[in-house]
């Protein structure tokens, strides 16, 4: 094998590699931790992703009594890059009494396609309400 034959099989391999790479491995995301808690009438939504390749947005759905079972989508949120802390706030629940309320995490990536990342859920009652059954029992203490 001449000098020229084997610069030529280096360069297929190394293009080879490229290719590879650039298209074979998958997209992907490994969470670091997915967390709802109650914080005054809000409920926040926080996540990180250790990991994030090829991944265009996040949408965040939730799931309260009133939506009948279903996941509404609530929120979409622009991926930004790995190790980087993602929190949302939602204020719509306090409108609502829910006994519980659920939250899935969805990935969309740059090929259009999607997927679930987590999902958790938190028994809430919002403190307007706790605060008006207060007042009532209170009306009919003596």
């Amino acid at each position: 094998m001449d000098v020229l034959e084997l610069m030529y099989r280096i360069g297929l391999i190394g293009l080879l590699g490229i290719c590879l790479g650039a298209w074979g491995l998958p997209a992907g995301v490994e969470l670091s931790f997915f967390k709802v808690t109650a914080e005054g009438n809000d409920l926040v939504v926080s996540w990180e992703a250790l990991r994030e390749e090829g991944v265009q947005r996040y949408e965040l759905r939730r799931r309260t009594p009133f939506s009948k079972g279903q996941y509404v989508l609530v929120a979409q949120l622009q991926a930004q890059g790995a190790g980087r802390m993602y929190r949302y706030v939602d204020r719509q629940v306090y409108k609502q009494t829910a006994d519980e309320v659920a939250y899935q995490l969805w990935a969309v990536y740059v090929d259009g396609s999607a997927q679930q990342l987590a999902e958790q859920a938190i028994n809430y009652t919002p403190t307007a309400v706790r605060r008006t059954w207060g007042s009532i029992k209170a009306m009919f203490q003596r």
